[in-house]
């Protein structure tokens, strides 16, 4: 399947909003050294993904809930790659419901185009959201981006749909290179592993270089993505060096909280 695009427009979702916050590794930031949400660096236009399509049909999502993203489904910050350096405020404190199409990360850095055909397929969903922490720069922002399409268990075409965008948004990571002129891709989880980890590096514009650690899963009717990513100078290095527990450590906690937080899990 080839690489594909972005996300979706669905219903605007209010979103259960979490407490309390967390003192980032020093005092440089606002608010006593809290993490910050940073402006997402090296963005592209947002674009929809392509591929996994039944026969260019859209289901439609059925089922989930109507009151967006639960606090509770967000992923405990204790999970997520350099926590241990920056002790990230909690994400559900810092999330924001998404309306129109969601940018996921890794399509955004990686310019993946919009395929022609598939937009419809992918406007569905039920609650979209996204949370980001951070200092930004060249500091490492983590970012979690949620999107539900519907309940799994009141249709299969929800099950199915996630399914075709989480493919789409694995080979739009692994292709980047295609798509944006002087990027790396390493790929790090294995190819039976039930999420994607990679490692991505894209120069930009300016000179500077991003580089993201990008985690893909989905569980039931949600599909999570986890951006990790810094900004730096030409041949310059992020200000702390990476640190982070094994790759199945982060998906599995990604998939822990949704899952006791939003309906269709197995």
């Amino acid at each position: 399947m080839r690489s594909t695009r972005l996300v979706t427009s669905a219903t605007a979702a209010l979103l259960c909003v979490g407490v309390l916050s967390a003192c980032g590794p020093d005092n440089g930031g606002e608010g006593g050294g809290k993490t910050a949400t940073p402006a997402p660096t090296g963005a592209a236009p947002t674009a929809a993904p392509t591929g996994g399509s039944t026969g260019g049909s859209t289901a439609k999502p059925t089922g989930g809930t109507d009151k967006g993203i639960p606090a509770k489904a967000w992923m405990d910050t204790k999970s997520i790659p350099m926590d241990e350096t920056y002790h990230y405020a909690p994400l559900a404190a810092n999330a924001k419901p998404v309306s129109g199409p969601v940018g996921f990360k890794g399509m955004e850095l990686c310019h993946s185009p919009l395929p022609k055909g598939e937009e419809d397929f992918f406007t569905g969903g039920t609650a979209k959201a996204k949370a980001s922490v951070g200092f930004g720069g060249d500091r490492w922002t983590a970012q979690q981006t949620l999107f539900f399409w519907g309940d799994p268990t009141h249709s299969s075409g929800n099950g199915q749909s996630v399914g075709a965008i989480r493919r789409d948004l694995d080979e739009a990571v692994k292709d980047c290179a295609k798509t944006a002129p002087g990027a790396t891709v390493k790929v790090t989880s294995a190819n039976d592993a039930p999420f994607l980890a990679a490692t991505v590096t894209v120069p930009q514009p300016d000179g500077s270089t991003v580089t993201l650690h990008e985690y893909v899963t989905n569980a039931g009717g949600t599909i999570s993505e986890l951006s990790v990513w810094a900004t730096t100078k030409a041949g310059a290095q992020p200000k702390d060096a990476w640190k982070a527990p094994e790759d199945k450590y982060v998906g599995t906690g990604m998939t822990a909280a949704l899952c006791e937080a939003l309906p269709g899990c197995d």
